[in-house]
């Protein structure tokens, strides 16, 4: 019996820039590194799966899954961010079609909660139907892991998963207590510029052609921010200096339900502050708000605009502590334990019938 995880190929840009296919590939590597084999598949385009129509993609879909033997077990990144259901769908049927091949869906977004905040039945909704599929779920923490049985109508099993790991084994910089801000996201959103009125610095990281004039010029702004653009994943650690990590959306993104999906998912930018040693700030209606006060590794804040008046109140050795708590998680994050626990879980689950790790437990 093979266990194996899926796992998406692109090029070095958008595997070292695009969160949701870094995210895809991290877990494949830490999986690996305890026995499972990665199903590797391109990010094939998705006009061209429509063209190709259900044989064309049929013959590509076999020929990625013909390692996989009766009996073998698969844990599914989903969704497969080739951006076309038909491909989805057939993927996993083709999978599930195989004898006694136990399949998990290692969920990273659900695409309906992205772009719809409304608390209404999705149980119709593509996104959270395919999950009916799979014999287990594997859902990014206990918060959303209820959203999906309540307002997702999923049926199957769901396990928690936690935190997100982020592969990272450089040598870090010894994190300053500073007066300043970290924002990393891959797009700058403007209305986060127009709320925050305090003094500490603002540091944003990520293409920031929204905060531009047609010229190419910076659209006017309170000094106290700091557009640094887009960086590559691997090279933002080295960029953090101290202070904290901001994780929360801003209002009037690009997505209309980001604000309302950021108190549910696992955000990415919370994974990298952590694997970078960076204290995070998470607002107290987020899924991680608990955790981060109970260990005492960062800030719950739901105003930034306090932040001035907080930060005036610490002093070095509280910051040193957040770091020293900090630490602990900081290595499991980038070594990858949270994907590696999650997919030895999962096997568990699916092939022993143990229980002990599912939400409702």
């Amino acid at each position: 019996m093979t266990n194996w995880i899926t796992g998406i190929s692109e090029n070095e840009w958008k595997s070292k820039t695009a969160s949701g296919l870094i995210a895809n590939q991290e877990a494949a590597r830490a999986a690996e590194k305890v026995g499972f084999k990665v199903l590797s598949y391109p990010r094939y385009n998705s006009h061209q799966m429509r063209e190709e129509g259900w044989q064309g993609r049929q013959t590509r879909i076999e020929g990625l899954v013909a390692g996989v033997k009766p009996g073998d077990t698969v844990i599914f990144q989903y969704p497969t961010w080739v951006n076309n259901n038909n491909f989805d769908g057939q993927f996993i049927d083709t999978i599930r079609n195989i004898p006694n091949v136990k399949i998990a869906a290692y969920v990273w977004d659900i695409i309906s909660w992205v772009h719809d905040d409304r608390e209404r039945d999705y149980s119709g909704d593509i996104s959270l139907w395919f999950l009916s599929k799979f014999n287990l779920v594997m859902a990014a923490n206990p918060k959303i892991a209820k959203r999906l049985r309540t307002l997702g109508g999923v049926k199957c099993p769901i396990m928690p998963l936690g935190v997100t790991d982020i592969l990272y084994s450089n040598t870090l910089k010894e994190r300053k207590f500073l007066k300043r801000l970290y924002f990393t996201a891959t797009g700058i959103n403007p209305t986060m510029v127009e709320d925050y009125k305090a003094k500490t610095d603002f540091y944003f990281i990520g293409p920031d052609w929204a905060m531009k004039e047609e010229n190419g010029e910076y659209k006017p702004h309170p000094d106290n921010f700091h557009f640094l653009g887009q960086k590559f994943t691997d090279e933002i650690p080295a960029i953090y200096e101290g202070g904290f990590g901001v994780v929360a959306y801003g209002r009037g993104g690009v997505y209309p339900g980001m604000v309302k999906y950021g108190e549910y998912n696992n955000p990415m930018k919370l994974s990298q502050y952590i694997a970078s040693g960076l204290p995070p700030i998470v607002r107290s209606n987020s899924a991680h708000a608990g955790w981060v006060k109970e260990q005492n590794i960062g800030l719950v804040i739901d105003d930034l605009n306090e932040i001035d008046e907080i930060l005036d109140k610490m002093t070095e050795a509280d910051y040193r502590q957040i770091l020293e708590n900090l630490r602990p998680w900081q290595q499991a994050v980038s070594r990858g334990h949270f994907a590696q626990r999650a997919c030895l879980e999962a096997v568990r689950i699916m092939r022993l019938g143990y229980v002990d790790g599912l939400s409702e437990i």
